[in-house]
Formats: structure tokens, sequence, C-alpha cells
């Protein structure tokens, strides 16, 4: 059994919610005709922003767009246990149907570990319990727990089935924590649209969409919460930030994160930060994720290659490397 720290706890907190808190108060103008409600949902703050509507039109588009959040976070959650995710986990069979949008951003997380060549992978929950970020209580884990949790992780282990059937072995487990933010920020926008809001922004926690006119979007710097790294107008792009100082607990004087790498089942090392602009957020969401895993080297590689999408890597050193096209985003 491994000794947890009461410090590290702490630290993992303080890291979640002042760090969220400090990159929502940096997007948005202060306009008078500019609404914002705050809520705490998906593990992080959620922010939701909306300006030139009529107030209550307006209050009532933001409701409706956190209730569609909270729908999503239920939807995805790996705690509440009449959930077709919880199902999923604990059912011993190999075989099970699953409902039909958690199978479609199954086949879309299909994809996307293809694309980044197993960088990005939803099948990593051992692990992450291992770790024990899923009880906000980590430690490094021994290396026969690593090897044990590292047998039964990874994309490999599932495959995916029409109609809404997926094969996995049995202690195979899923974990959308890498795109889930991602996914109920497009689905957010996606409602304050049919709601009538022309000009709107859903932030959780750094992923980003807005809408209509110019948006300045703070990025974090990852290893000050009183400073901005850069700052950038999407141009109706969505954007997604994964960091280092998101979920993080020291020992014995090392940082370790969230962002594993599936092959090794470690944190990965060589980023601090990365940014991703796409079409949409689960996009950029899950690339942000890939990117880092992969490092500077083969993150702005695998970035330049894919002309839909672009980038800011800030690495283990504090160094930025930007793709080409990233610059037309940034105003500071």
């Amino acid at each position: 059994m491994r000794k947890r720290s009461p410090i590290a706890v702490t630290m993992f907190f303080l890291a979640l919610f002042a760090i969220a808190f400090v990159v929502a108060l940096q997007f948005g103008r202060k306009d008078d005709d500019m609404l914002r409600r705050t809520q705490v949902a998906l593990g992080t703050l959620i922010e939701i922003q909306v300006r030139d509507m009529e107030r209550k039109a307006a209050w009532s588009a933001i409701d409706a767009a956190f209730a569609e959040v909270r729908r999503v976070d239920t939807l995805f959650s790996t705690y509440a246990e009449d959930g077709p995710v919880w199902k999923l986990n604990h059912d011993r069979d190999t075989l099970i149907e699953v409902p039909d949008e958690v199978f479609a951003l199954m086949l879309r997380c299909d994809s996307l570990t293809r694309a980044s060549d197993g960088a990005f992978d939803i099948a990593l929950e051992p692990l992450i319990r291992e770790w024990g970020f899923k009880d906000q209580d980590p430690a490094v884990p021994s290396s026969e727990e690593l090897t044990e949790a590292l047998q039964h992780s990874g994309w490999a282990h599932v495959r995916l089935e029409q109609p809404n059937r997926v094969h996995k072995s049995a202690d195979a487990m899923i974990n959308f924590g890498a795109i889930a933010k991602g996914y109920a920020v497009d689905r957010a926008v996606s409602v304050l649209a049919r709601e009538g809001v022309a000009e709107g922004l859903v932030n959780a926690g750094g992923e980003v969409r807005a809408t209509g006119g110019d948006w300045s979007i703070g990025i974090q710097h990852p290893r000050s919460t009183s400073e901005l790294a850069a700052v950038i107008d999407p141009q109706g792009r969505a954007v997604a930030t994964s960091g280092d100082y998101e979920q993080y607990f020291e020992q014995d004087g090392k940082r370790f994160h969230h962002i594993l790498d599936p092959a090794t089942g470690l944190p990965a090392r060589e980023c601090m930060s990365v940014t991703v602009l796409a079409d949409d957020d689960v996009t950029a969401d899950a690339l942000a994720t890939a990117v880092f895993v992969m490092g500077p080297r083969k993150g702005m590689e695998f970035m330049q290659q894919n002309p839909d999408i672009e980038g800011l890597i800030i690495d283990e050193s504090g160094d930025e490397h930007a793709t080409p096209g990233f610059a037309q985003f940034r105003t500071r």
C-alpha cells in the first residue's frame, strides 16, 4: 500500500482550481453588454459569456448551455454508477453495447488515436487509477504496480463494431478526461447558437470556443498564475491547452502530473504546456494532449503536417515553439 502525502493532495486541489480561476478571468472584454456565469463541472471551472443580447434571453441561453454541460458531464462520467461509462468499465463481458452518443465519441477518439500514432488514448483508466488521480490522492506507483496497470491500459485492448458495440479485454477501462471538456464546449456552443446567441464564449478550464466578434483569449503561463504566456484572437476557431500545471503533485522534490505517456505509463516530460487551435474543441482538446505526449520535436512535425491545426508548445525549459500560422492569431 502506497503512503500518500497530505501536502500533495493540497497542491493538487490548488493547481486544479486556482489555475482554472485565474485563466477564466482573462477571457473576453469587460463590456456593459456582456453577461458571465461560472460553475464547477467536469472537474474544473466552466465559464460561459454572452454579449450583445437582451439580458433575459441571454441568461436563459446561459442556463441552457450549462444544463448541456452537466448532461455531458454525467454521460461521460466514470463515477456515475448508473452511467454508461461506469457500466462499460465494470462489466466483465467483453462485448458491450453503449449509447449512440458515447459510441460516436469513441469513434472520434479511435480516429484521433490513429492520427496521433497512439499519443492520444482514452483507454488509460487503469494507469490513471494507479497514479491516484482518480481519488485526488496521487502518489508515484511502484514499478510492479506500473507494469501491471500498463498491461491493462491502451487502445489496443478496445475495438469498436457498428452499431454501438464495444469489444474490450475484461480489465480494459475508459476515461474520457482528455476529450470530455472539449466535447462539452462544442455542445454548449451549439446550444448557445440554438438559443439565438450571436456572440458567446465557453471556457472549460482552458478548452475554449467563441463565436462572433473579437475575443481575447489568454493562455496561462505554465509556471506563474499571475502571468499569461500569450494572448490570442481565435477568429472563430476552438482553442485547447494541456499543461503539467493543471493536475499535479510533488514527491521527493519532483513534479508529477496527470498527462501520461501511453507507451510508458509515466508523465510526459518534454513539455510544460501545449495550446492547439482547431475547427472544433474535440479535436483541439485531444490533439493538445497528443502533442504534449509527443514532445516539442515530434509535436511540431505533427502539427505542421496537419494544416487544419495551429499550435504553441512551451517546452520543459520554458522555450516556445509555434507553428508558422500561429502568429496570425497571436495579439501579444
